[in-house]
């Protein structure tokens, strides 16, 4: 059974099952030939057009979708004397050493 609803996947889509959900369900919820303003699908059972479900799939199709971000300017990359400066950020530069524990006295018990 093919299902015409789904073609390829368009490019900007992030969450794949999530967009074929809301392509089958926006398919399944249509307005009536007969009653433009009414939901065809028997599970609204005349309700206004568009229908729960038919907004909700509208919602995850936004959801799924990532509009394309327009390009601003060329992007900058580090150097690597720049990234040289970096280079052991996270070490220390000298050597730490931990003071011994002092003890102290308990009083005995009796």
């Amino acid at each position: 059974m093919t299902q015409p609803h789904r073609r390829a996947v368009p490019r900007t889509v992030t969450d794949v099952l999530l967009w074929l959900l809301a392509t089958d369900v926006a398919a399944a919820h249509q307005p009536h030939p007969a009653q433009p303003g009414r939901c065809a699908n028997l599970r609204c059972a005349g309700q206004a057009y568009p229908c729960p479900p038919a907004r909700d799939a509208h919602r995850a199709y936004q959801a799924a979708t990532n509009p394309p971000l327009p390009a601003r300017g060329r992007a900058q990359v580090a150097t690597p004397t720049t990234a040289a400066r970096f280079a052991g950020w996270f070490r220390p530069t000298r050597t730490v050493v931990a003071a011994p524990p002092q003890s102290t006295p308990y009083p005995r018990a009796a």
